[in-house]
């Protein structure tokens, strides 16, 4: 993260999902959550691990009403982004990728586009491993 956001740690949060909400089926699912970044400047990532049986095809219809797109993500069996573009602004906001039977969800608030993103989806994908 720091390599991203110089300064970040981990930020330790109690979580409190609303229901049928990603981090609500991650958790309820057995999976974790973590942030890690400057929570003073409100500057981070929340990542979420799962196992994907019984969430991630759940979620994907989710994700589809939501705006999401399929995307090829190298290291994802399928991978769905929240991208906003206005202008020449582009922020992606929500990166879900599946990886074997694994979900992974990459949530920052300074990602610009995947390849900026890329080696942070490929450092959730190895701590999945």
């Amino acid at each position: 993260m720091n390599a991203y956001v110089d300064g970040s740690v981990f930020i330790d949060t109690p979580w409190e999902p609303v229901p049928d909400t990603d981090l609500a089926a991650a958790i309820d699912a057995g999976g974790v959550a973590c942030s890690y970044g400057i929570q003073e400047a409100e500057v981070g990532a929340t990542i979420l691990w799962a196992p994907a049986e019984g969430t991630f095809d759940v979620r994907r219809e989710q994700w589809k009403s939501d705006g999401q797109t399929a995307v090829d993500i190298p290291g994802a069996d399928e991978a769905w982004v929240l991208q906003e573009i206005i202008g020449e602004d582009n922020h992606v906001w929500t990166i879900n990728v599946l990886v074997d039977d694994v979900w992974i969800q990459i949530n920052a608030t300074f990602l610009q586009d995947l390849t900026e993103a890329q080696p942070l989806v490929d450092a959730a994908i190895a701590a999945a491993r």
